[in-house]
């Protein structure tokens, strides 16, 4: 009877592995490019800045893959060490309204390279606002590292990043990269 409970408990160790060790990039990172004048947040009411699926920007989405289990974005901007851009994080169902996921945070640019005149980000601060886990990786001022947001993807079908402000920053790209099994 030992003998096949560990024959069993090898089967599912090695045949089916756990989801989490199995996490696989699907696609290529999607780039959402910024400028400072874009830097208008939504407030529930102004045409075109309401919380409906209807008003959400284009050039500011991410519609998610299939098979999606969580997501990780990473900032890089044109400017210099200590610039910063403010921005959330919206979730958006198929067809209902946004779901702040991150609120108000503050993206410092640090000296790690991450293109011509673009520093990434070594920075992130904010508040927690999704119903799942939200996780802040490499964050730390003088790290010259990469700083990621990892959160669970959840009932979400799209991303929506609001830009609200750009301190001394030209341009801003969030890189989003979709995690999950195939």
């Amino acid at each position: 009877m030992l003998f096949v409970w560990a024959a069993i408990s090898v089967y599912f160790a090695i045949v089916l592995p756990n989801k989490a060790h199995a996490a696989t990039q699907l696609h290529p990172d999607k780039i959402l490019y910024y400028e400072a004048v874009d830097a208008t947040p939504l407030d529930g009411n102004s045409p075109g800045r309401t919380y409906a699926p209807i008003d959400r920007q284009s050039a500011y989405e991410s519609r998610m893959g299939r098979n999606v289990d969580y997501v990780t974005i990473t900032v890089s901007g044109t400017g210099s060490d200590g610039d910063s851009a403010v921005f959330s994080i919206w979730g958006y169902t198929e067809t209902g309204y946004a779901h702040r996921i991150y609120h108000t945070v503050t993206a410092t640019l640090g000296t790690a390279t991450a293109g011509p005149s673009q520093e990434w980000a070594e920075v992130f601060s904010g508040t927690d606002t999704h119903f799942l886990t939200v996780s802040i990786d490499d964050s730390g001022a003088a790290g010259n590292t990469i700083a990621k947001i990892t959160f669970d993807k959840g009932p979400y079908k799209w991303l929506y990043i609001e830009p609200i402000t750009f301190t001394t920053l030209t341009a801003v790209k969030f890189h989003i990269t979709e995690w999950g099994s195939i």
